[in-house]
């Protein structure tokens, strides 16, 4: 038997439901100067706690793709060794689902005002590096059970888009009721649309477990099948921006200050994935 040898894992994967949470800095659209001309003038539309307390989720079903594996491995003796392992998992969710469980200044965006509003997550793929420690139980027949577990580096991407839609009938909009101008914001206000599309990305502390069983194909030549789960920390977006918010340009200000970006969060990035082996020995 040799100490080092080369591995790798092909297989289909299974990912849970996710709910993706999401928050931004933006203010209530009453704040819009876009939207309200007087928005200066209102002393809450000029405080510093954009965004507070605001927030939505858009819940997804399970998504089912590949995984695969590229494997070197070390044995310290016949039955203990390690192996570094840099994997890759492609996960399609394709999915369109209405946002939900709004909070904040969103509360009446999404439960009142909204002729649409959905969100719609496409691919997610994962890059990672792991350290893993395994073992086997060589035995009397031609297959050999191994188990390992591991931890490392997730760096993930997933498609992300969304599209919320005004009412277009200004007595549907519920803004600006007894501002002045309520009459100049409703119309203003109405029909519009905001809408984006990212590549939300994250680097998270992974972990893995895996158990499988292999056999001698040939001399130096070993096949099997494994079964594989994968977790992951809580994946958290950096900030990113809409194409357009309430049909202009994303920002509050006509001067252009104040843009409006969003954070995203999901809890449920695991993988679940049963994969077919070759592992050469050198």
């Amino acid at each position: 038997m040799s100490n080092v040898s080369l591995g790798v894992s092909i297989g289909a994967s299974i990912a849970p439901d996710m709910r993706i949470q999401s928050r931004s800095n933006d203010r209530a659209s009453i704040c819009d100067e876009y939207i309200n001309p007087r928005a200066l003038a209102i002393p809450d539309c000029v405080t510093a706690n954009r965004g507070a307390g605001d927030g939505w989720l858009a819940p997804f079903d399970d998504g089912i793709g590949i995984s695969i594996d590229l494997e070197a491995r070390y044995a310290f003796r016949e039955d203990l060794g390690v192996s570094l392992v840099y994997a890759f998992d492609s996960i399609d969710f394709d999915e369109t689902v209405s946002s939900t469980d709004a909070s904040g200044a969103d509360f009446d965006k999404i439960s009142n005002e909204l002729a649409v509003g959905e969100e719609s997550l496409g691919t997610s793929n994962a890059h990672s590096l792991f350290l893993t420690g395994y073992k086997r139980w060589p035995n009397r027949t031609a297959w050999t059970p191994y188990a390992g577990l591991g931890v490392g580096l997730s760096w993930q991407r997933m498609d992300f888009s969304w599209n919320w839609a005004r009412s277009a009938d200004p007595s549907d909009i519920a803004t600006g009721l007894g501002e002045p101008n309520e009459a100049e914001i409703r119309r203003n206000l109405a029909g519009t649309v905001s809408s984006g599309r990212a590549a939300i990305k994250d680097r998270m502390t992974a972990y893995v477990a895996y158990a499988g069983i292999e056999r001698e194909f040939r001399e130096h030549l070993n096949v099997g099948v494994k079964v594989q789960w994968r977790t992951t920390e809580s994946f958290d977006s950096g900030e990113y921006g809409a194409d357009i918010l309430r049909s202009h340009a994303p920002n509050l200000r006509r001067d252009g200050s104040e843009p409006v970006s969003t954070w995203s969060k999901a809890h449920d990035t695991d993988r679940l994935s049963v994969m077919l082996t070759l592992r050469y020995e050198l």
